[in-house]
């Protein structure tokens, strides 16, 4: 179960325009801790199948294409955010040290970079930190931003303690299961 997501968000100062309109740049924060081993928290998060939208709510994935060793994979992300828009994210993986750390590149609604770093806490208790330096690229989005922008920053902790929840559930609902025949210890 997760012990709780913490995130912060960040509005930064205005971009430069896009059109008519300033872009308008966040860094978003999430700290998932999930109960289960890092090992199976990297096997899930980087699946080539990106089967993501198995356990986290209102997210659809399209144009997935893995490459062995993960650097160059992509996907389209599409998510409801609780506010009823919808957001299309390309990500594109730069670098990856497997069981340890990912930087993508974001496209779409959001163009700017993503980083994500996984952590052993204890050998059933992973910590996955994620930090989003982005920028809003929908004209509505930027013109709304000086009202909205906490608004916004609130619907993506939302998404994010979404996908937190439900990775922790699906890991939960296929671990492995101890086989009683193998124990060898009497007990």
């Amino acid at each position: 179960m997760p012990s709780g997501v913490s995130s912060g968000a960040v509005l930064i100062a205005s971009e430069p325009r896009l059109g008519r309109v300033r872009r308008r740049g966040y860094v978003l924060t999430s700290d998932w801790r999930v109960g289960a081993p890092l090992a199976r928290c990297w096997d899930v998060l980087a699946d080539p199948a990106l089967t993501w939208p198995v356990w986290w709510p209102h997210l659809r994935t399209r144009d997935v294409r893995p490459v062995d060793g993960l650097v160059g994979s992509s996907a389209t992300l599409l998510f409801r955010t609780p506010l009823g828009y919808a957001l299309r994210v390309g990500l594109v993986v730069e670098s990856a040290q497997p069981q340890r750390r990912v930087l993508v590149r974001a496209s779409g609604d959001l163009e700017g970079h993503g980083d994500v770093v996984l952590e052993a806490l204890a050998p059933d208790r992973t910590r996955i930190g994620v930090v989003w330096d982005v920028r809003t690229t929908r004209a509505w989005m930027n013109a709304t931003a000086p009202l909205l922008g906490r608004v916004f920053t609130a619907s993506h902790a939302r998404v994010m303690r979404l996908g937190e929840r439900g990775l922790d559930r699906h890991l939960a609902a296929t671990a492995p299961v101890a086989d009683p025949a193998r124990d060898v210890t009497g007990t």
